[in-house]
């Protein structure tokens, strides 16, 4: 997985380029997202209260907290694939966080993907464009790293979002925003596992999954690792459904419920 993949270096070329995007002015999570890693330094220039950041990475990459705003911020996590081969030649060759104060701290290689997208990978190990409907040559779409931090962090609303393909260079700006909001169009809140239980968990022949919101006419699909859709209900009503798995095999499943403009994920085992 390095640049000299043609493919990953022609989408880069085509979804390289974006407007800086706020996502949500009243959002508290900010997210920064490459293949490349080297030295990240977020600088805390907007008064955001309860910030959280995310970063995600295929190579090492150094997080410096800095800025006047920079107690602001309670929580930082890191999830990605963390390669020590140094690409960026700033002898960073594992990730650490310096500059967090009193903010949590987090460094996740590799962790379960929360959100099933055909075209991202079944992990969080990496993203570098905003396209969700192109293959992304082993790294993860940007929705499924959205939803990854927005489930790591609960409560949390998306700020904004900077995604690349380069080194990380120079300072970034929490006020300037990012690149892409993949969440931003179409979907008004996103809701955590915690709004979604499913019992058994394993289970052999049916899940039951229960529902603080009352779904309307709501879908549901089951993903597999691979992000291929195994099965899928429509015009669900009520707080409680029962699904048949008996038919699909064993491993560890996604599943998406789409109740109107809200979309909750939670996952389960079959055995």
């Amino acid at each position: 997985m390095k640049k000299i993949y043609a493919l990953l270096f022609s989408i880069f070329l085509a979804f390289g380029s974006f407007a800086q995007t706020i996502c949500n002015p009243s959002g508290n999570l900010m997210i920064f997202t490459d293949y490349d890693g080297g030295i990240l330094n977020i600088n805390v220039d907007a008064n955001i209260p309860n910030l959280k950041i995310g970063i995600c990475s295929y190579e090492s990459v150094q997080i410096n907290i800095t800025g006047t705003f920079a107690s602001n911020v309670t929580g930082i996590a890191y999830a990605g694939f963390n390669a020590s081969n140094d690409n960026c030649a700033t002898g960073v060759t594992n990730t650490s966080i310096v500059g967090a104060g009193s903010a949590s701290t987090n460094i996740a290689l590799m962790p379960t993907a929360t959100l099933a997208n055909p075209n991202g990978y079944g992990l969080i190990i990496c993203g570098y464009s905003c396209s969700l409907t192109t293959n992304q040559g082993g790294c993860n779409t940007v929705d499924q790293i959205e939803n990854y931090f927005l489930t790591y962090f609960p409560g949390s609303v998306l700020y904004a979002h900077k995604v690349q393909y380069a080194c990380w260079s120079g300072a970034q700006s929490i006020s300037n925003g990012g690149t892409c909001c993949a969440l931003a169009t179409g979907v008004e809140t996103l809701v955590v596992e915690s709004a979604v239980s499913v019992f058994p968990n394993p289970a052999s022949n049916n899940i039951n999954l229960s529902f603080q919101t009352t779904l309307i006419s709501a879908t549901i699909k089951v993903f597999n690792v691979s992000g291929e859709i195994v099965k899928e209900e429509r015009n669900l009503s009520g707080n409680d459904v029962s699904l048949d798995i008996s038919g699909i095999s064993k491993g560890v499943y996604f599943v998406e419920i789409a109740n109107g403009n809200n979309i909750s994920h939670t996952k389960f085992i079959k055995q």
